[in-house]
C-alpha cells in the first residue's frame, strides 16, 4: 500500500470515529430532552412505517430538536458506513488486491 494511502484512510477513518462520537453523544442528550416515546415515533418516521397522510401530519409536526435527531440519524448512518467502506479499502490495499472492486461490498449503495 503506497504510504499516501494509507495515511489519508487512517486520518479519514480518525475523522469518521470522532464525527460519529460526537454525533452519539448529541443523540443521547437529544433522547433525553425529547423522550422516549417520541424517540420510538421519529424512528418509525425514519423507516417509513406509517401511512402517507400520516407521514406528512407527522412532517409538519416536527419540531426543532425532532428534525435534529432525525438529522443526527442520517449522518451516523453515512459516517458508519464510509467508515466501513475505508476500512474495507484498507484490508483490500494491504492485501495487494487491486483486482477486488469494494463498490461490490458497499451497501449503503443497494437500498
Amino acid at each position: 500500500m503506497d504510504p499516501d494511502d494509507r495515511a489519508f484512510l487512517e486520518e479519514m477513518a480518525r475523522t469518521l470515529d470522532a464525527s460519529m462520537r460526537e454525533l452519539e453523544q448529541e443523540e443521547e442528550r437529544l433522547t433525553e430532552v425529547i423522550g422516549e416515546e417520541r424517540v420510538v415515533e421519529l424512528a418509525a418516521y425514519l423507516r417509513k412505517e406509517f401511512e402517507p397522510v400520516d407521514l406528512e401530519e407527522m412532517r409538519r409536526g416536527l419540531d426543532y430538536d425532532d428534525r435534529r435527531l432525525l438529522s443526527i440519524w442520517i449522518r451516523l448512518e453515512r459516517n458508519r458506513s464510509h467508515r466501513v467502506a475505508a476500512g474495507r479499502r484498507t484490508m483490500i490495499l494491504d492485501a495487494g488486491r487491486d483486482d477486488i472492486d469494494i463498490t461490490s461490498f458497499d451497501k449503503s449503495k443497494k437500498k
